[in-house]
């Protein structure tokens, strides 16, 4: 199912993949990779999800700036991505907002280029003198991000619990940023799991995709 919520006077498109049952029950806000594939995680990740009686939301966050594929000059050119921060920023009200959505039990998994906005988002959020404010995101799940400056500089005690996915051998985005964020959430005393990946590239080989799904998954469900 899909829905549209409002960023930056603009429609963004939402896949939704929502349990049946009627209770409050957490939700999962999934911020896509560079290349725009929504499908990629979202399609095998849901079933386990909704199984286990958590939401998924996917916005189409690209819309808000008509990018099809970001690369290094769109990322870093100082436009993009606060646009796509202020858009993950409804995304989470709209996802707050939905029946039956406990919006005390909301979780961001992001991918690569998505990760890197959910952390950054994260740490913002984690310094911001409203307590409300620094309880909107319950968990993270990085899978091959990190945290840059000038927002790990902003970081704080309160930034969420955190999941850090990353293979050693990616040659797209280092193993040293996931080292990176590792240390400073020790550093910070922040409740963070880390696994790192032995001979995995920045795309995961099928075995491991799958292993990893049900690492995210149990994780998710420990921690919401």
């Amino acid at each position: 199912m899909q829905s549209t919520f409002r960023a930056g006077g603009r429609d963004i498109h939402i896949d939704m993949h929502e349990p049946t049952t009627a209770n409050p029950h957490p939700a999962i806000v999934l911020m896509h990779a560079s290349g725009g594939n929504v499908g990629f995680w979202v399609d095998p990740l849901a079933p386990h999800l909704n199984a286990a009686g958590i939401a998924l939301y996917a916005p189409r966050y690209f819309e808000r700036t008509n990018t099809t594929r970001a690369d290094l000059s769109i990322i870093t050119d100082g436009v993009h991505v606060p646009q796509w921060l202020d858009t993950l920023d409804a995304a989470l009200t709209f996802v707050s907002s939905r029946p039956n959505v406990d919006p005390n039990r909301i979780a961001v998994i992001g991918i690569s280029l998505g990760a890197f906005l959910a952390l950054a988002f994260a740490a913002q959020l984690s310094a911001s003198p409203d307590p409300a404010a620094r309880r909107r995101i319950r968990a993270i799940v990085d899978i091959c991000g990190g945290l840059a400056e000038p927002f790990a500089s902003q970081t704080t005690s309160d930034f969420p619990r955190t999941l850090i996915l990353h293979g050693e051998a990616d040659t797209v985005v280092p193993v040293s940023q996931a080292r990176a964020l590792d240390q400073l959430l020790t550093r910070l005393k922040v409740h963070h799991e880390t696994h790192l990946l032995p001979s995995e590239g920045h795309w995961f080989s099928h075995t491991v995709q799958l292993k990893l799904l049900m690492v995210v998954a149990n994780y998710l469900r420990k921690n919401l």
